[in-house]
């Protein structure tokens, strides 16, 4: 089965110099590896010192390079749709865009890149892919785009309305009720199989996140937000980066301040991350260029895992009459979460970043009675409501 490691951080923490010699190492040590490039630049190209295409090129014995050309999978699939319309856009007197004019949507980018991961996936000709993603901040909602989407399909083009596409002439004829044509439903089929495809990628037990980080008070807080964002949809971390470690032994009071800093910020992320391993990179004379260096850089930190590490998960705890939903959540403050019941889900709300969680049985049957922040883990307290709870006479 093949392994997916997703490489996030901070800015400027050297999330590709890090995704890269990862991928070096993989492959010197035997593994089939794909690195893919999937932030929309071209760092790659630099770090590894080779041209890399939309399509899988070899870098290296064993590694395979590719970076997501978001421009020509966004422009593939406009132009599947518009044909699929052309015949409406004919009616109305409508042109259809040539390639030439098609540019490419913000966001786009971002789910087309989970659709060239999980094309890399389908084919199994790698143990390993290593997948440079954007900053912490894009990446989670990014990753978050196949949950969010199939929600938003459900809502606009619900399966019940999709089983009743064989009574349209009657609803047309006797009601006057508009219903969709059929591309329109075998559209929203096939995009709902494909993001359902790309969601159970993003939560495979063997998908797991590599962050990296640099030392100092603003990246120690970039880095609670970015525990709190991928707790909240439950991405497992395969371990933590510290990237530029400076001497404290240097002669240089200024170098000896700065790793007593990083010293401070890697107690504070092994407390954020008890059950993740943490690995030191030294300050480096040069920033690391070509195979070589790069594999020197991977020697600090431990090879991929065959499972990754696993946080804790969803839990409930019973507490006499209450039910009690755990929900991990490290790093995240008091003022930036808020939580919501709407009807049978638990919207969770973390800064920026949002959830909604569908309830387990036995909860829909509650209300909640409260909630309480403590130690990263947030515990929401449910009683069972006497209208719907079935209980048994005495």
């Amino acid at each position: 089965m093949t392994r997916v490691l997703l490489v996030t951080g901070l800015p400027g923490a050297g999330r590709t110099t890090v995704a890269t010699a990862t991928a070096v190492a993989a492959a010197r040590a035997g593994r089939r590896t794909l690195l893919l490039a999937a932030d929309g630049t071209r760092d790659v190209d630099t770090v590894l010192d080779v041209p890399v295409t939309p399509e899988p090129v070899e870098a290296l014995p064993k590694l395979a390079v590719q970076r997501v050309a978001a421009r020509a999978e966004f422009e593939r699939e406009f132009l599947l749709v518009q044909s699929q319309l052309g015949a409406a856009l004919a009616v109305v007197g409508v042109d259809p865009l040539d390639p030439e004019e098609i540019t490419v949507l913000p966001g786009a980018g971002d789910v087309l890149a989970l659709r060239v991961l999980a094309r890399a996936v389908a084919a199994q000709a790698y143990d390993l892919i290593v997948v440079d993603l954007p900053a912490a901040g894009r990446a989670v909602p990014m990753l978050a785009l196949p949950e969010n989407l199939m929600r938003y399909l459900d809502r606009l083009l619900p399966v019940e309305r999709q089983a009743a596409r064989a009574l349209r002439p009657i609803l047309a004829a006797v009601a006057g009720v508009p219903m969709p044509e059929d591309w329109v439903y075998d559209t929203a089929r096939r995009v709902n199989i494909e993001l359902e495809a790309l969601r159970a990628l993003v939560d495979a037990p063997t998908t797991t996140v590599r962050l990296v980080v640099r030392p100092g008070t603003v990246a120690l807080a970039g880095a609670r937000r970015a525990a709190s964002a991928l707790a909240l949809y439950g991405h497992r971390i395969e371990d933590v980066i510290v990237n530029g470690i400076g001497a404290a032994d240097s002669p240089d009071p200024v170098v000896r301040a700065r790793a007593e800093v990083a010293r401070e910020t890697v107690d504070a992320l092994c407390a954020l991350f008890p059950r993740s391993p943490l690995a030191q990179i030294p300050t480096l004379a040069a920033e690391p260029l070509g195979a070589a260096e790069l594999a020197d850089v991977a020697g600090h930190f431990g090879p991929v895992g065959l499972g990754g590490t696993t946080g804790d998960e969803h839990g409930i705890e019973r507490d006499g009459e209450r039910l009690i939903l755990l929900l991990p959540l490290p790093g995240t403050d008091r003022d930036d979460l808020d939580l919501l019941r709407r009807g049978d889900e638990l919207v969770v709300t973390v800064g920026p970043n949002r959830r909604l969680l569908r309830l387990p049985s036995a909860l829909r049957r509650c209300v909640i009675e409260g909630a309480g922040l403590r130690d990263g883990m947030l515990r929401v307290r449910f009683v069972p409501d006497p209208a719907v709870w079935m209980r048994t006479s005495r």
